[in-house]
């Protein structure tokens, strides 16, 4: 059995397009400066779906997640120095998102990174918890967010997982999961509630996303989110590397490459497309410094962008 869907993306609203075809809803945002490139897949076999994410540079991913899905989620590389879990670093030989009580998404993956997530109805999940003889499973999941595995399960796990593979056999599946999920697992409440720097970054993201022509600067943000400046700028910097401000330029700058990609779908528009227009739109007023900004993103200028929108 091949694969259902594979794509390939070259920005972040790319692969946001993309993810919701497959009825999953998120916001991305990418952290390192470069071109994108990354791939996502989707795969499904009787009530499992299996998706696989690579990406050549760190992008953060927030997302609603629905009560009725469980995912468990791997990093298949070590590729693990800029990877997050809800805020948390993450350790080699982890899995994690299982606990029933979070309903969103909030991680981050490493440049040259390789994410795994099994989805499954958590109905079948708790069922699957329920095979524990010393019935003590529930209570822990309930209080656990992060399991670390012994090397030859996460082996196990990472080869029956192979995206290049056909989804595995439900059954193989399950028992695997029943052995990783045993009462005397390493179970960590990491990333079961939000650290408040994490907290800070998520309404942070939030407001990027929910506000992209909004024009705001730190004084402005730092009201908005009931946070000194002094704490955004720390929380950004020790999570990302860089500042409040450059992150929400990295938002907005994948808006505007988004939107030269289809300016004609653009509804505030209202002139003939141009850069320096559809620029404004995000709130960007130096057609140098944007430019610039632009190209060391995603490799060419805004006009290249625009000029190839337009002849298709």
């Amino acid at each position: 059995m091949k694969p259902q869907h594979r794509f390939s993306f070259r920005s972040t609203g790319e692969l946001v397009d993309t993810v919701k075809r497959f009825g999953i809803h998120w916001q991305v945002a990418q952290i390192s400066k470069g071109p994108l490139q990354g791939r996502v897949s989707l795969q499904r076999r009787s009530d499992i779906a299996v998706l696989q994410l690579s990406t050549n540079q760190i992008i953060t991913i927030l997302g609603a997640r629905p009560s009725s899905i469980t995912c468990i989620a791997l990093e298949r590389t070590a590729q693990l120095s800029d990877h997050f879990i809800r805020g948390e670093a993450v350790a080699p030989l982890s899995v994690h998102g299982f606990a029933p009580t979070i309903t969103e998404s909030f991680f981050q993956i490493s440049a040259g990174g390789q994410m795994t997530i099994v989805m499954m109805e958590t109905a079948r999940f708790l069922k699957l918890i329920a095979l524990d003889p010393a019935s003590r499973l529930r209570d822990t999941i309930n209080s656990s967010n992060t399991l670390t595995l012994l090397p030859e399960q996460f082996e196990q796990l990472i080869n029956l997982l192979d995206p290049t593979q056909a989804p595995p056999h439900p059954d193989l599946l399950d028992a695997l999961l029943v052995e990783c999920f045993s009462h005397d697992a390493n179970f960590q409440s990491q990333g079961l509630s939000l650290p408040t720097r994490a907290a800070l970054i998520r309404d942070c993201l939030e407001w990027g996303f929910n506000n992209r022509v909004t024009p705001i600067n730190l004084d402005q943000l730092s009201r908005t989110l009931f946070a000194s400046r002094s704490s955004i700028i720390q929380a950004c910097q020790e999570t990302f590397g860089v500042g409040p401000m450059t992150v929400l330029k990295q938002i907005r700058l994948h808006e505007v490459h988004r939107a030269l990609n289809d300016p004609l779908a653009i509804p505030q528009l209202n002139t003939l497309p141009s850069v320096g227009a559809i620029a404004g739109l995000y709130g960007f007023k130096s057609h140098n410094h944007f430019s610039r900004d632009y190209s060391e993103m995603f490799d060419e200028l805004p006009s290249a962008t625009l000029k190839s929108a337009l002849a298709a």
